[in-house]
């Protein structure tokens, strides 16, 4: 019998997986703001450090309506971590 796939942890601090953030997105979450509300990632103790994984994750399906394999990062940046 094949094991079912674990979804992949983005927000470590809230423990959301990837498929939430992936469902959120696409039953209407258009911005980083409306993620943050309906899934409780990037807005944990550690001050969002997963939303260096969120933005890309957004701006892909915005773009593409799908959800890359691999998420690429995006870099650091001074303000930046901010912004919708």
């Amino acid at each position: 019998m094949k094991q079912k796939k674990r979804s992949e942890i983005i927000c470590r601090c809230n423990n959301v997986s990837r498929e939430t953030i992936e469902k959120a997105i696409v039953d209407g979450c258009d911005t980083m703001n409306k993620i943050f509300d309906e899934t409780t990632a990037g807005v944990g103790p550690c001050g969002g450090s997963c939303r260096r994984k969120l933005a890309p994750l957004l701006e892909h399906y915005l773009k593409h309506k799908s959800f890359p394999e691999k998420i690429i990062e995006a870099p650091r940046s001074p303000n930046t971590d901010d912004k919708e």
